[in-house]
């Protein structure tokens, strides 16, 4: 099994379908929050169509977290009742903690995820890749696929669940920019 795991798009059409180019051959996609609006703070990405994303989204098998960009009206649309700002979801041998990284924040989230006995905590909200482990846990950030930033890539991570292997991949060249493994 693998899940494809993709963050802040923020209402870009276009970079959502590149996206869902790379991740073509996943069981399942996580969404990590800011799927429709691009926020007040940011420019407008390429490609920016919320309504087409929602069609994009509409016949995927995904699980969604709500970002801080996403509003009462994008959870209906989405067809997603309430807000969602965690969530665990086990596969294999993983348990995974799944949070935007604003509410809760980071810092709030680690012992969260700890406590609730997670291997893995999967983020997003600051657009930069991160693969960290501390005290046994995995500290993922897929970066963003709209407005990185830092000087990052447009990203999203491939999780191969039968051998515990992650990849970041660059969705502008379908390239696979960094291969990480769990150790579980």
């Amino acid at each position: 099994m693998k899940l494809g795991v993709i963050s802040d798009i923020h209402g870009s059409s276009v970079l959502l379908e590149k996206a869902l180019n790379t991740l073509k051959d996943v069981d399942r996609y996580i969404i990590l929050g800011d799927v429709l609006y691009h926020g007040a703070r940011n420019d407008l990405p390429e490609g920016y169509n919320p309504k087409k994303v929602i069609s994009l989204l509409e016949d995927k098998n995904y699980s969604f977290i709500t970002g801080n960009c996403d509003s009462q009206i994008d959870h209906h649309v989405l067809n997603i009742p309430e807000p969602i700002y965690y969530k665990i979801e086990s596969y294999n041998e993983i348990n995974f903690f799944m949070t935007h990284g604003w509410t809760p924040p980071i810092d709030e989230a680690v012992p969260m995820a700890k406590e609730l006995k997670c291997n893995v905590l999967l983020y997003g909200h600051t657009h930069i890749p991160e693969f960290n482990k501390k005290d046994g846990l995995y500290i993922i950030n897929p970066g963003s696929i709209s407005l990185p930033k830092e000087s990052s890539r447009k990203t999203v991570l491939k999780i191969h669940l039968e051998d515990y292997k992650v990849e970041f991949i660059d969705i502008e060249n379908d390239e696979v920019y960094r291969r990480e493994e769990l150790e579980i």
